[in-house]
């Protein structure tokens, strides 16, 4: 993944980025991820990817399911983020970090305020770091009620680029 364009951008286009954001989360996750003064970078790759760096650190990615905080922001034990949850067991692990959607079977815990095409963080059980983010392709209630199949499509895990990306970030 390579950067076509960077560049910042003002307080008025980060005020109307935060109210977009607002849309699919709510307001202590825009406090979360934005401090009260911050520089906002735009990150445009070749990949027709856009990340954006906040005070210089990549915080979020723009794709064609929303807005996706970075696995890194999740795992960073400073910041808090409060997100939707999924717990899975120690068996499934291996296949949700490689980009395996995330099946039914392996899942032991559903977080109760989860709608059809939430942003969900999908975490372990036994230490409850984020594995991957994904998004909901049921409702809560939904998912507890299936059996078997894929309840979350897995959109970012340790293994793919926008990860590498993050690594290399300067």
């Amino acid at each position: 993944m390579n950067i076509r364009q960077r560049h910042f951008i003002k307080q008025t286009e980060i005020k109307k980025l935060k109210e977009d954001i607002l849309k699919q989360y709510d307001e202590s996750f825009i406090n979360q991820i934005f401090p009260d003064k911050c520089n906002v970078e735009v990150i445009l790759t070749e990949a027709d990817d856009t990340l954006y760096a906040i005070n210089n650190k990549l915080k979020m990615w723009k794709s064609k399911e929303g807005y996706i905080p970075l696995l890194t922001l999740l795992l960073d034990e400073k910041m808090k983020i409060n997100m939707k949850t999924v717990v899975v067991d120690k068996g499934a692990i291996r296949f949700v970090t490689n980009g395996a959607d995330i099946m039914k079977p392996g899942v032991t815990k559903i977080d109760p305020k989860i709608k059809k095409d939430d942003i969900v963080r999908i975490v372990d059980e036994n230490h409850g770091r984020a594995l991957a983010i994904g998004k909901a392709l049921y409702n809560a209630n939904e998912m507890s009620e299936h059996n078997k199949g894929k309840i979350i499509k897995n959109l970012h895990t340790i293994q793919d680029s926008v990860w590498d990306f993050e690594k290399e970030f300067k």
